[in-house]
């Protein structure tokens, strides 16, 4: 009888020294496609990764192409601080971001540089579903769009694991599109 009052005991124990009584979560932040990217009045498009830590690959498009891209930042339990949208050519590419009517309900316009695709939160939003539009302007094999989010998650008890931010880097080659056949 006494073994299994100190195995129950035991497990008490075990139970209630896992918990988290301070009720504090963190997660580290995550960065999704809603859908895949797409062309308008074309195909979707792939990603592929590359090999590179944190660096994917997009289909080939074509200069004059728009693409539509709909992502979603979740910081899950943990609010959101901080988006980059940054593109590494602006005479290859142009982002066109939502209407700054949009964009001022959800960040800050005082800190935030929207044009160059910096936004800070203003409110507590522990996710964002966030479309714009990518237009490739001409041919460039290196072209980039890097997302780069943060959140307030704290980690600094040394035995969890985790980052209160992450970011990753699409490479967008640009071709100029071929003549089409003249029948």
């Amino acid at each position: 009888m006494k073994t299994r009052i100190f195995i129950l005991l035991g497990l008490i124990t075990i139970i209630f020294s896992s918990c988290n009584i301070s009720s504090s979560n963190n997660n580290t932040p995550e960065i999704l496609f809603v859908s895949k990217p797409f062309v308008i009045n074309s195909d979707t498009l792939n990603r592929y990764y590359t090999g590179e830590s944190g660096v994917y690959l997009l289909d080939t498009i074509h200069v004059g192409d728009t693409i539509i891209f709909r992502m979603l930042f979740n910081g899950f339990s943990n609010n959101l601080s901080t988006l980059k949208i940054l593109q590494s050519d602006t005479s290859s590419t142009k982002i066109i971001f939502p209407s700054s009517y949009s964009l001022d309900s959800i960040f800050s316009a005082a800190s935030s540089d929207f044009s160059n695709g910096n936004f800070l939160f203003k409110n507590k939003i522990t996710s964002l579903y966030f479309p714009f539009k990518y237009i490739a302007k001409k041919a460039n094999n290196d072209a980039k769009v890097t997302f780069y989010i943060s959140s307030d998650a704290n980690f600094s008890d040394m035995s969890s694991m985790g980052n209160n931010s992450v970011s990753f880097v699409l490479k967008t080659p640009i071709k100029i599109p071929k003549p089409k056949p003249v029948l």
